[in-house]
């Protein structure tokens, strides 16, 4: 697929896999099972589509009509790259934030960064002050934030408790305080090929990622160019056919958060395969479906969250989606019921769930088109080259197919540790380089794994080990609920019970009770496992990635 560029070839002698897994031998004959390269950083490997597609669009920005090819995308970030070296001296020591939404400058201003040699910091824009401040202050090494111009209150706000000595301002053509624009930073920036910085793939830090902090403080995920790489090729490969047949013709929509990990590997892939990105600033469901049918978008790859915001739209049935030949849901467990309904309109598309955590940079799990069936509540198997067991969550002893435990990931893509947190790495890294996700999950003897939950967010009843996650879906059977969340709450008596926090369906608000859905759950669960206490709440709260956020819930 990328002869003449990179020296990939199927490599059985380090295969990492146990050969004994279950999932293998639904591997087709002329797909690779595994594969090794010469290692490569992040932007050396993404040359490979401005040398193959110069003149192809690599990015749409549909809300003020800008366009850009791969040329001009690499023109743009060796002015960035120029201008970081000459006017502030950015070296390989440093990491540099990036807090924006979705536009084509993230494309290019993390090009630029990385050409430095220098990490890159992403930021999500939906943070508070508090959250901002503590990564920067917790990373030690960031003293340049590229930002958008309607960010600039939270990182002047930061400012405040943690020096920045350059704000670069994204989205204006005005100053903002001590913020200067983007294009009065390159100005005599030349376009030039940047001078070559020796970058070690293996070792050196691409991208230093703050989780979201659901369990605590957000903490800094270190992951090298070839943690990153390696998920890219290990997605790429195990599709190789597909997407040998549409490198450099497919078109796609930018609407994951580039700023979170799964929409930033999905960015790089998407460079390295030379499509046509469709990027809109905000995700409205309505103006997606319209690019589906206006580009006749062939794949669609999304959080639960956007999928239940498009089969909810009114204009959902009425706006053609027939070009979609698949979708893929990742993040968090998608509904099945939202599932059933986009395929009830859609059609019987190859729609399925993924898995991944940032701390494996982050995809593990898939479902490929040639597995032999379509699993809707499954995450699939593990990605090429990656390793998956379930084992007791105290011994760490591999469990039998079809009982639960803790999800493990060994591969690749797992994260070289926590930024100066060696004591938090090693809870999470055995000492034979087995991730801990923390996720509860069962596999079937054929090789299909399951997500049951988190292992924190378990709730011990009278000695019962229930899963939230469960209790959930069960409870969004019934006609009233729209969403539930389930979290354990303390009890002097049985140690944990069992809370569910419901959103009604609009027809429903007033003409049921909390009382009610406690019986119809009593009816529907086992004994131990129905909530004991129901709070209605108009909409459950969620994270600045868009997962039910549960330490809220506790909170309350």
């Amino acid at each position: 697929m990328f002869e003449g560029f990179l020296n990939i070839k199927e490599d059985y002698e380090h295969f990492s896999v146990d050969p004994h897994r279950p999932w293998l031998k639904f591997y087709p004959d002329d797909n690779p099972k595994s594969i090794s390269w010469d290692p490569i950083s992040i932007p050396d490997i993404l040359k490979i589509s401005k040398e193959l597609f110069p003149t192809h669009c690599a990015i749409y920005y549909v809300p003020e009509e800008r366009k850009y090819t791969y040329l001009e995308m690499f023109l743009e970030a060796n002015k960035i790259t120029n201008a970081l070296h000459e006017k502030l001296g950015i070296s390989k020591k440093e990491s540099i934030g990036l807090m924006t939404g979705n536009i084509p400058e993230f494309a290019f201003t993390t090009i630029g960064i990385l050409q430095t040699g220098a990490s890159l910091t992403p930021i999500n824009p939906l943070l508070n002050v508090g959250d901002v401040t503590h990564i920067i202050k917790d990373a030690g090494i960031i003293k340049t934030v590229f930002v958008h111009s309607k960010n600039y209150r939270i990182i002047k706000k930061a400012s405040r408790e943690v020096e920045i000595e350059n704000i670069i301002l994204l989205g204006t053509k005005e100053p903002k305080g001590e913020g200067i624009p983007l294009s009065t930073f390159l100005e005599d920036a030349e376009p030039t090929e940047p001078k070559r910085v020796m970058i070690d793939p293996m070792n050196d830090l691409a991208t230093l990622l703050y989780t979201g902090g659901t369990t605590g403080l957000p903490k800094g995920v270190m992951l090298t160019h070839d943690n990153i790489i390696s998920d890219v090729l290990y997605t790429i490969y195990l599709q190789k056919q597909v997407y040998e047949e549409n490198m450099g013709r497919e078109v796609t929509l930018c609407v994951l958060p580039l700023c979170h990990t799964f929409g930033f590997t999905v960015l790089i892939t998407s460079l390295l395969l030379g499509v046509m990105m469709i990027m809109e600033g905000d995700f409205y469901p309505d103006v997606i479906m319209r690019h589906i049918r206006d580009y006749k978008i062939k794949s669609f790859v999304g959080v639960p969250l956007m999928f239940q915001l498009i089969v909810n739209h009114p204009d959902f049935g009425k706006i053609d989606l027939s070009s979609l030949e698949g979708a893929i849901s990742g993040s968090t467990t998608l509904p099945a019921e939202v599932t059933e309904k986009f395929k009830s309109v859609v059609g019987d598309i190859h729609f399925s769930q993924g898995y991944g955590l940032t701390e494996a940079s982050p995809i593990t799990h898939m479902q490929p088109d040639w597995l032999p069936e379509v699993r809707a509540d499954s995450i699939g198997i593990p990605l090429l080259d990656t390793d998956a067991k379930i084992v007791n969550t105290e011994t760490l002893e591999e469990v039998k197919p079809g009982e639960v435990g803790e999800l493990l990931i060994k591969g690749r893509q797992v994260m070289k540790g926590y930024w100066k947190n060696p004591e938090a790495t090693k809870r999470v890294i055995t000492e034979d380089g087995w991730l801990r996700t923390g996720d509860l999950a069962r596999m079937t003897e054929d090789g299909w794994f399951y997500i049951m939950g988190r292992t924190k967010e378990m709730i011990k009843y009278k000695g019962y080990k229930v899963m939230p996650k469960e209790i959930e879906e069960k409870l969004e059977e019934h006609p009233a609920i729209s969403s539930a969340a389930v979290v354990g709450i303390e009890d002097p008596n049985t140690g944990e019970n069992i809370k569910a926090f419901v959103s009604l369906n609009e027809d429903y608000v007033g003409k049921i009770t909390e009382g009610e859905i406690i019986e119809w759950a009593k009816e529907n669960l086992a004994a131990y496992k129905y909530p004991r206490f129901v709070e209605f709440v108009p909409t459950l709260p969620r994270t600045a990635v868009g997962k039910i956020d549960k330490k809220a819930l506790q909170k309350r």
